[in-house]
């Protein structure tokens, strides 16, 4: 698959953290026993609605905020949020604590302690769409619209349990020089504090991240199953949106989802698993066209 540059702001130094908003603001919801670290930037334009934005594996809150303004601009509020036991939010060390129906309930429990109402345009990346998927289906009345985001509707088969055999011998450290020996990057350079200022950001979130979770979270993505029918029952609109380049879930069975589905359906060109980084412009207008319609 072809290499895509990487986004603009990274080219320019800046990471994802960089980009929030000085009118959105950064809080912690304490829900029972954990704390979840919420991002909130109020409708700057006039008043549309509001959206819940679910992260996805290995990532945070913050991986939304290149769209946060644009999204305002067209008269959304925009909330996100590291799930539990991601970074900023806390979590319990055992997977068991990250159960799916746990997770879904999570978002339930966010909405109400934030006071979003029953309109709420729900959007999952990735992961984010599998937890998604469960908070939808346990409650439909609550969402005005849900869009799968570079989300697939089946397993991600063996090789998360490769991960999670890697994860459980050899730590967080043993998913960072994974990847990195994937993208043919050196897997030693943090040891020598040889990261760039990007290369750190990423770093940080993963080892920021409780172990506990990111075990529960690849146990889902191999566990995830067509939940189709319990979607068609809920009645809710939806979107299906990835990447041109998206290389998580194929692309084939994104698309022939959304047909089943007989949801709305966009590729965005020239992005890659994270749309909403590479092109946050593209991305904001598709999903404000998409939640006004």
């Amino acid at each position: 698959m072809t290499q895509l540059p990487p986004p603009a702001f990274e080219r320019e130094g800046k990471t994802l953290a960089d980009l929030l908003p000085s009118s959105a603001s950064i809080s912690q919801i304490n829900i029972g026993d954990v704390a979840f670290a919420v991002a909130d930037m109020p409708a700057t334009g006039a008043e549309q609605g509001v959206a819940l934005l679910i992260p996805g594996f290995t990532s945070s809150l913050s991986t939304f905020f290149p769209m946060f303004q644009t999204l305002a601009d067209q008269g959304f509020r925009i909330v996100s949020f590291s799930q539990r036991g991601q970074p900023g939010s806390t979590g319990p060390d055992s997977p068991d604590g990250y159960g799916l129906t746990t997770l879904g309930r999570d978002v339930h429990n966010l909405a109400d302690a934030l006071g979003l109402g029953r309109a709420i345009h729900l959007l999952g990346h990735s992961f984010g769409g599998v937890v998604g998927t469960e908070a939808l289906i346990q409650d439909p009345s609550r969402f005005a619209s849900f869009s799968l985001w570079n989300s697939g509707s089946h397993s991600l088969g063996q090789g998360v349990l490769n991960e999670r055999a890697a994860l459980r011998e050899g730590g967080i450290r043993a998913l960072w020089v994974g990847n990195r020996m994937k993208m043919g990057a050196d897997p030693d350079a943090d040891l020598r504090g040889e990261l760039n200022v990007i290369e750190e950001f990423y770093h940080r979130r993963l080892f920021s991240t409780r172990q506990a979770q990111l075990d529960a979270g690849l146990t889902h993505l191999y566990e995830h199953r067509d939940r189709s029918e319990e979607l068609l029952q809920a009645g809710v609109r939806m979107l299906v949106s990835h990447g041109s380049h998206d290389d998580a879930w194929p692309i084939d069975q994104q698309r022939e989802f959304a047909q089943k589905m007989n949801a709305d359906y966009w590729v965005v060109a020239n992005a890659g698993h994270s749309a909403h980084a590479d092109r946050p412009e593209v991305c904001a207008r598709l999903l404000a066209t998409f939640w006004k319609n």
